[in-house]
Order: C-alpha cells, then structure tokens, then sequence
C-alpha cells in the first residue's frame, strides 16, 4: 500500500518484504506489515542536494476497528496498554475517539437520528450513526474521553501513528474533548499554547521517522505561518522532503507545484538554508530507517 497512486517503474525503488512486531495481548487485528525500499532524491527537479541513497522500511499502521462491537476487546485492550504496549494503546485510542461523538444511549441516538432526517441522503446517514452506536455500545463516556491519554502515551514512547493522530488534533477540540473549555481565560490559553507544542514536537518526531503526513502538515502550518519564524523556507524544506519520500504521483504533482511558485518571502540565502535542512532531516530519517506513506 503507498499514499496513492504510486509511481510507475520507478528505478530507484527496491521491494523486500518483512513483519513487524504484533500486539503483546493478541487481539483480533491486521498484523503490521513493513517493506523496505531504496530512496533517492534524483526525483525531484529540485536543486540543491547530491544525490542520496539509503534504504527505508515501510511501516503500515494496524487496522484498529473491529468487526464485532468494541466492549467484545476493551478489556484486553486496556490490560496491554497499562503492560506497555504502544500498538494497544494506539488501537484502544482510535477506538475511544471513534466512539467519542456516538450517541451514548438510545435517547441520544434518537435525537441524533432527528438531526439527520430531513436531508436528501438521510438513509445513509441514519445507517452509520446507528451503526456506530452499536459498535460503541457499553462504553461510557469517561472511556471515551480518555482516548487522548492512550494517544499520548504512545505517541511519548515514540510511536509513530499515535504522533500522527495528536499532529491532526486540532487544539479547539483538545481543549474542549478533555474538559478545559470552560478554564478562565489565561490558563485555557496557557493549557492549548501547551497542546500546540507538544503536537508540533510530535509531529517533528514523526516526521524524522519518516512520516510524510507529518511532513505534509508542519508544511502547511510553517505556510500559513502558525509557527513562527522562517515558516516559509521551513515549508519549502519539508516540501523537497515530500518529495524526495513519497511514491505517489498526486502527491509528487501538488507538492513539486508548491515548489515552483515563486516565493517573493524567500531569498537565494534562505532557499539555501531551507535545502541544508531537508538535507539533515534527510539524513536523520535514513538513519532511523522507517518510511510512513500516506494512507497505510
């Protein structure tokens, strides 16, 4: 599996098949998988690097929802996250966070359910919030809540996946999913500026590991300038990294189009700067050896 539709015959590309490690308590989940492939930069027409080469593993994330209803796995789950295991604790917090917004008793259901009638495609989606209220049948909304802490404390030990979810929070539902959106203004401010960090280091650390989703969002938010200083050339940066990772076509074409918009903001020094640290970063990921594609 790549993150899209990948690149034909690509010369540079190597396939080894490999398993990585599964679940310590043995739940009813897809085994994660990994392949290794060589890495280049001779796809970008990009300049500015020499041409690198280093072999990667491709990590794909577990499939973390279950075919029967998840109070059927809860306690299994929950007794191999509090032993340790970063797998458990990821699937049991996607798991958690699914279940977040499902109607917690049939009263809820129905009043959900008389939201959505009166539009065109209600039958669909009368089918999947009931569908998802079966699922998440059984577990209280305290459970619920607490699928940030599962995330947290995988993602703490460095647990890619887990750092991906945190790194697509947003911080408004953060503060408001773990009850800290009615603080007085000075420590909800101190408390969501605190999430933001933390998210951005999370996302920094995956995307060292190879995330290309990671990689992918501290573009966006260094384009947009939500992060300081030098956002534009840290853009420009993790964008020639997208490029020199990914194998999906789509996402080549969009991120080799941000490169070549001229940048009025950047100058040859700082274009400079921003080649020097895709190439660090280039060297850090290769050295860690793990490659994340979008979408597996």
């Amino acid at each position: 599996m790549t993150d899209g539709a990948s690149i034909v015959a690509s010369p540079n590309i190597e396939v080894i098949s490999a398993t990585n490690q599964t679940l310590k308590t043995p739940v009813n989940v897809e085994e994660i998988t990994s392949t290794a492939i060589a890495t280049s930069n001779t796809k970008a027409n990009l300049e500015g690097t020499d041409s690198q080469k280093g072999q990667l593993v491709v990590m794909h994330r577990p499939r973390w929802k279950f075919a029967g209803n998840l109070i059927v796995q809860l306690e299994k789950l929950i007794s191999a996250a509090e032993n340790g295991d970063n797998e458990a604790s990821y699937i049991l917090s996607m798991n958690l966070r699914y279940c977040y917004s499902s109607p917690i008793d049939d009263i809820a259901l129905e009043q959900q359910l008389e939201q959505v009638y009166e539009f065109s495609d209600s039958e669909v989606a009368v089918a999947k919030i009931t569908e998802k209220h079966q699922y998440c049948a059984g577990i209280d909304q305290k459970q619920r809540t607490q699928f940030y802490s599962y995330s947290a404390a995988a993602a703490n030990n460095g647990y890619v996946a887990a750092q991906e979810v945190i790194g697509r929070t947003t911080a408004e539902f953060f503060m408001q999913s773990q009850g800290y959106q009615d603080l007085e203004r000075d420590e909800y401010i101190i408390i969501r500026d605190n999430f933001i960090e933390q998210k951005v280091g999370f996302l920094e650390r995956a995307a060292q590991h190879g995330s290309i989703s990671a990689l992918a969002r501290l573009s966006g938010m260094n384009r947009s300038q939500k992060l300081g200083g030098n956002g534009y050339a840290k853009s420009f940066a993790f964008n020639h990294l997208i490029l020199e990772l990914t194998q999906s076509n789509k996402t080549y074409d969009r991120y080799s189009r941000y490169q070549q918009k001229p940048h009025s903001q950047l100058t040859s020094e700082k274009i400079e700067n921003a080649f020097a640290m895709s190439a660090e970063w280039l060297e850090i990921i290769k050295a860690n050896g793990t490659l994340y594609l979008i979408g597996n």
